[in-house]
This record gives C-alpha cells, structure tokens and sequence, in this order.
C-alpha cells in the first residue's frame, strides 16, 4: 500500500467520471470505481473515530470496512458491510452518504470516500455467498409475508432467514429492487448490481420472491394474515402527486415518477430533439432531468419555486455532487418561478409551452423555512414541448382493506411505528418509504433490520 504524509490525509483520493460530453450520450455507469491501490490509499485517511457510524442510518462499522480495505482485505470489509447492510453494492453506488458530511476529516479537508470505499469491497467479491457465512439459526417453522422487493422489504427478508423465519416477498413488478430499479435511472445504478444483491438474499433458506404479483389485486390482504404469523409493509413511493396546473392532463405531461418507470421499463417515450421542462428541485427531479438528456433532449429546463439553497438536501455532498453533474450535462435551472398553466395548441392539442410567475421569498418572523410567494402583476411564457412534474409522491393504500387502513395509526401519509418498527396492529410491521421521511435505500434498510429483529421477538412471544 502506497503510505501518505501528514497533509495528504486531509486530501480525498480523486473521484474519476467520465466526460460530460461522453457519458450524456447514454446510460451507462459514468462514475469510475477505485482501483485497489487508491481505495487502500482513501480508506488509510479514516482516523478511526466513529462519528461516522452515527450518522449512517445502519450503523454500519464503517471504520472497521475501512481499515480492512487499507490492508487490502475485501472479504472481511464485506463480511464486516453484512453486519448490517445486505445491500452493500447498491448503497456504494447511490447511498445519500450522509457519513461523509459527518466525517471528521472533512473539518479541515476532505471528507472520506465513504461510499466509494464501499462500492470498491462490494464489486471486488463477485459471488457473496463464497465470503458471507452468516450464522443461520434453524427453522422455526413461522412464516411472515413481506410486501414490496425493495431496499426495506429485502433487508427484512434477509435478516428474518438469519433468524429461521421463512419469508414470502410479494411484489408488483417484474422485476427485483422496487423503486430502486423504476425509480433511479441506469446509469446511476444498473440492474446487473440489483439483481447480484437481490440473488444472494433469494438463496438463503426459507426466502422467496413473487414477482408480479400484487397485494389487493392478485393476492388479498386477508390471504395474507390468514397464511402468515406475521405481516411487513415495506411498499415503496409509487403514487405520483401532481402540481394541479391547469392543462396538466395533456398527453406531454408526465410526472417523474411514471417518465422514470416507462424509461426503466424500456418504453420509448420521444423527448428526442424537444424541449423538456421540469417542475421541482429535489433528487427526482435531476433524475428526470439527466434522463432527459441521455433520451437526446435538445434543451432540458428545471424549474422550482425555492432558491437554488431552499431546495431539498441542499448543502449535503450527494445533493452538491447531483446537482453540479446535471449542470455539466448541460441541465438549466431557473430559481424562484411557479407555473400555473401548461399551454397547447387548441387545433393539435400539442403542448406548446408553460405560463408562470416569478417568486419572491417571504422569510418567516418565527424562522423556519422561507416561503415562496408568486408575483402576479406579471405573467410569463416559456417554449417546451414536454413537461415533467417531480413534486413529490407517496403511497398508494388501496391495497389495503377499509378497516385495517382505520385501524393504523397514521402520521400524514407515513404509517406510525413503534421501536421494533410494529404497526398499531398486532402483527403487522412496517418499514421504509411507507413510514421513513428520509425515504432513502440505507434507511429503508435499516428499517428492514429493525423490522426483522422485532418480528423475531413478536413471535417468540406469540
């Protein structure tokens, strides 16, 4: 291992991309791994203080991956990864890395490659089951449903069959990851690395996946609790919430939700040589946006109603680092503005462009969050011939019966749990996008664990 002096420690062992120019042409990986040699070098930086673990919704032990990848040792870096995280690939790949912005080193210079470190050990051991012997307890005979394959509802499963307790995980789609593989687009994170994960958490006893197969439709609620010691609702984000503009029923709007899906699935949706405007400001709105671009957009257009440092996660690394890439991608973001009418052309019903008004921002006598407040006494016009909308979205309930979705004790539209991630219903846990705010891949994660450990201890009991 190539050692460094005192001043190199505070510098981070470079991150290659490829060319703007290059990667906007498609959808392949653009971020480089490290090579051995370099994640040794950026892991050799860790002082070891373990500020870090704190802030990783996990708690993964990232100072003890590290020192393992210092010294060259990958398979105990991801023996020490599965702890905690089955998913170590995927959250190497497109974790919010909310350990980097807690790194101590970052005070004085840059924080470690925490996530890089990790996609480095995670790529090196192509087949898991050769390194993680996990100790497997014998079967208990219980059996829990699982719904949703995404990050919560696969964490569970794998933790559940650590414990001997068989799962079913029923999802909707065809395909393994959930919201991990409609939601984010390939060329941040590809279906090869989903369906490596997924596999090994499949192979171990007792777990299984039904794909295409969806609760409330396919399957009954009922069905469930009749056949299951044990219900986890781990359903991801997939209920678009639109603006309301008026015209927003035009053929050529979307929200960013539904773009990304059709594009994952591999739906022609011809953005080629349009003008593409996007409403919002968050992560799934540079998706869209980048997306867009890769479909060979001519311009590409991000309008949010906030300043650009309002807008969601502003001033972490990961919303830093997306932000700056989509501008390199050539992505335009226009700050402060609100559409209130997606205009077409009456005779061919063509989305001809967008009316809005520019914001000013109303700062709060009690703090808090500046609002914006549309100006009015002026109108505005803007040439698009795709409009994507990604302001938000939630989940969808109706697979739920009438009384059981009276009986859960909700926050908003997040469902109420307590420690061991159990529902106001006994019996029925319930995890990630359906009760996090955070609404992330790690800490949906972590809610897996949780829930599976506190399953454990319902049916013990019971």
């Amino acid at each position: 291992m190539t050692s460094q002096n005192v001043t190199d420690r505070y510098v981070r062992v470079p991150v290659k991309h490829r060319p703007p120019e290059e990667r906007k042409k498609d959808f392949d990986t653009y971020v480089y791994e490290y090579t051995p040699e370099e994640a040794a070098i950026e892991a050799s930086r860790c002082f070891s203080c373990g500020v870090c673990i704190q802030a990783c919704p996990a708690r993964v032990n990232i100072p003890e991956y590290l020192m393992a990848a210092a010294r060259g040792d990958v398979e105990e870096g991801i023996s020490i990864i599965f702890k905690n995280l089955p998913l170590p690939q995927i959250c190497g790949t497109v974790c919010t890395h909310a350990c980097e912005d807690a790194c101590v080193v970052g005070k004085n210079g840059d924080p470690l490659a925490i996530r890089h470190v990790k996609r480095f050990i995670s790529s090196s051991v192509e087949n898991y089951a050769d390194v993680v012997k996990p100790d497997i307890k014998p079967e208990t005979g219980k059996k829990v449903a699982i719904i949703g394959a995404g990050p919560a509802g696969l964490t569970a499963a794998y933790y559940l069959a650590l414990e001997g307790i068989s799962s079913t995980i029923f999802e909707a789609l065809d395909v393994p990851g959930g919201m991990m593989s409609v939601g984010i687009p390939r060329y941040r994170l590809s279906m090869d690395v989903i369906e490596k994960e997924v596999e090994f958490i499949e192979s171990l006893p007792g777990v299984e996946i039904k794909y295409g197969t969806k609760v409330g439709t396919d399957i009954p609620f009922e069905e469930l609790q009749r056949n299951y010691d044990a219900i986890f609702i781990g359903a991801g984000n997939h209920k678009p919430r639109m603006v309301g503009c008026e015209g927003e029923d035009n053929e050529c709007v979307f929200h960013a939700i539904d773009f990304l899906k059709r594009i994952a699935l591999g739906e022609d949706i011809p953005v080629h040589g349009k003008k593409v405007l996007v409403v919002g400001g968050g992560l799934t709105a540079l998706d869209a946006a980048r997306t867009s671009i890769r479909l060979g957009a001519s311009e590409v257009s991000v309008f949010y109603r906030r300043r650009k440092e309002d807008r969601p996660s502003a001033g972490t690394s990961n919303a830093e680092e997306e932000l700056e890439e989509a501008i390199e991608e050539g992505v335009d973001f226009i700050w402060m503005v609100t559409p209130f009418e997606y205009v077409q052309d009456p005779a061919t019903k063509k989305l001809k462009g967008v009316k809005y008004w520019k914001n000013r921002m109303i700062e709060p006598e009690d703090g808090g969050r500046a609002r914006p407040e549309p100006i009015k006494d002026q109108e505005y016009f803007i040439e698009c011939d795709y409009v994507i909308e990604a302001t938000g979205q939630t989940i969808d309930f109706s697979f739920l019966p009438k009384e059981i979705q009276d009986k859960l004790e909700m926050d908003r539209n997040n469902i109420k749990v307590d420690r061991s991630q159990m529902t106001s219903i006994p019996g029925i846990f319930a995890g990630g996008d359906a009760v996090n705010k955070k609404k992330d891949i790690i800490s949906a994660s972590a809610d897996g664990k949780a829930a599976a450990r506190g399953i454990a201890r319902y049916l013990k009991k019971k």
